[in-house]
């Protein structure tokens, strides 16, 4: 018996869909090949000539300038397709790899004193400003503080109500939303990129919050006498623990400066995992991608198994940490996300 029009529809969308996924990443190379010419004028103006004879293969300056030119452009595209994810993880409002309702969640969101991986230009910074994601929880608490003080005249309701949110802002973590942040750190080694981060610190008015650490993580220690162990709040990574030195060393040492109940926000891309259907053709897959990859994009590695290396950094107390359901088995480049909280 031959297969119905509509099998036979349904087979050629998963099999067109399958190809595109496995062809993406070839797509995304080939972008960032484009700026080769421009960063190689860039560099001419600039009389680089030592990062030019070393060329993209073995120039880690003419890899960093390239990068630079190229995310220019693709690091906006990839935080608006990110950003629908992110803002609801450091809300607190994701689970076994899912995004879930206020009355869902489990932990609190961001707040305190936050430490943010590789920043890079700042494209995620002003998720850290409390002006503008707390600014419709604080209204409808401003409502109900108002109810609260009925029959008082409007001025003294308001300022009552305002003390009183001060106050639970500031004792009182509210699972599944954002907390009041009171001191930002962002790790960002990289000094050429420090102007373009410091302007969209500036933007997000965060220029008394936000302190740009110019070291790795392996010189906290030594350069940031400010960051104790167990003093950190909060830690934040999102697709940068792909290109740091020495992962699983620097994920433990991270590890160190979060206090008990402290939580580390984590959305990144991984490893294929073997264990799913195809996996065996997709881990074999993505390590040849990952022959050209880290030449094209400044560094990042596919093949990191973040997953463990968080698990392994130390005790946790929860480990909400999955690859989102949605991602399909031919995913390149998929993902963990979620929250571990110390």
């Amino acid at each position: 018996m031959a297969p119905s029009p509509s099998r036979l529809t349904g087979a050629f969308t998963t099999l067109k869909q399958t190809l595109l996924a496995l062809l993406d990443p070839w797509i995304f190379m080939s972008l960032s090949a484009s700026y080769l010419p421009t960063t190689i004028l860039s560099l001419l103006r600039q009389r680089r000539f030592l990062a030019l004879l070393g060329g993209p293969l073995l120039s880690n300056e003419f890899q960093s300038a390239w990068f630079g030119h190229f995310w220019s452009w693709a690091g906006p595209q990839v935080r608006g397709n990110a950003e629908a994810n992110v803002v609801p993880l450091l809300e607190g409002r994701v689970t076994k790899g899912q995004i879930v309702s206020k009355s869902e969640a489990h932990v609190p969101g961001v707040g305190g004193v936050v430490l943010e991986i590789g920043p890079g230009s700042g494209m995620w910074v002003s998720l850290f400003s409390d002006e503008k994601y707390l600014k419709d929880e604080d209204e409808q608490q401003g409502h109900d503080g108002e109810e609260e003080h009925e029959g008082l005249s409007a001025s003294w309701a308001t300022i009552a109500s305002s003390e009183q949110q001060q106050q639970k802002q500031a004792t009182k973590k509210v699972v599944g939303s954002r907390q009041r942040i009171t001191q930002v750190y962002g790790v960002e080694p990289n000094y050429g990129i420090h102007p373009l981060l410091q302007h969209n610190i500036a933007q997000a008015g965060l220029s008394q919050t936000y302190t740009i650490l110019p070291f790795g993580i392996e010189d906290i220690e030594r350069y940031a006498p400010q960051i104790q162990p167990e003093s950190l709040d909060c830690i934040v990574s999102i697709l940068c623990l792909c290109s740091i030195p020495e992962p699983q060393k620097n994920i433990a040492i991270l590890y160190r400066y979060l206090k008990p109940g402290g939580r580390w926000f984590v959305y990144e891309h991984v490893k294929c995992c073997s264990n799913k259907p195809g996996g065996w053709f997709m881990n074999a897959y993505q390590a040849f991608v990952n022959l050209f990859w880290p030449v094209c994009l400044g560094g990042c590695q596919l093949r990191r198994d973040t997953a463990r290396y968080l698990r392994e950094a130390g005790p946790w107390t929860d480990v909400d940490l999955a690859q989102p359901p949605k991602e399909q088995w031919h995913q390149t480049v998929p993902h963990i996300y979620g929250i571990l909280t110390k």
